[in-house]
């Protein structure tokens, strides 16, 4: 199993609440995706905002952090969205901020006026380091509370359809 899942595979409460949604009405389910996506989105952002140690890590990662919630998943997205001041899209860095990158790769340029040069990449990105900087780390730590608050969630919409929509 990889880390930052949780698994239903085995006989679980979760599976079990799982199930229990399906046969709830369809209004019900969409008040737990919305309820589970406002309550999850401010945990996701606070997790990758405390990690982000570098202006490019924040840029990159923490100002795209996106929360999705669909009916089996939960998905907690980041670098995949929006461009940085430079214009350069966030999704080209958001792997290296996350990982980091050898400072002495060479990297091949154009000047201003269409000649190429090499130059090396620097230490922008920082050392490269196996299990990520923000947003492994933060998905580690934010995956329980998320699934608490689905949970709950979850629970209350189950109690107000068979109270009668209360």
């Amino acid at each position: 199993m990889r880390t930052g899942r949780i698994s239903l595979l085995i006989d679980s409460p979760l599976r079990d609440l799982l199930v229990a949604l399906r046969a709830v009405p369809a209004e019900a389910r969409k008040h737990v995706t919305a309820h589970t996506r406002k309550n999850a989105e401010p945990i996701w952002i606070e997790e990758t905002r405390d990690r982000a140690a570098t202006r490019l890590q924040q840029r990159a990662l923490v100002n795209t952090a996106r929360v999705g919630v669909a009916t089996r998943n939960i998905y907690l997205r980041s670098g995949a969205v929006g461009k940085l001041s430079s214009g350069t899209p966030a999704s080209v860095v958001a792997f290296p901020a996350e990982f980091g990158a050898n400072p002495n790769k060479q990297i091949e340029q154009r000047s201003r006026k269409g000649k190429p040069y090499k130059r090396r990449l620097g230490n922008a990105f920082g050392s490269p380091r196996r299990g990520g900087n923000v947003v492994y780390p933060a998905a580690r730590e934010s995956i329980p509370r998320i699934a608490s608050v689905a949970i709950q969630s979850a629970y209350r919409a189950l109690l107000d359809a068979f109270d009668g929509g209360k």
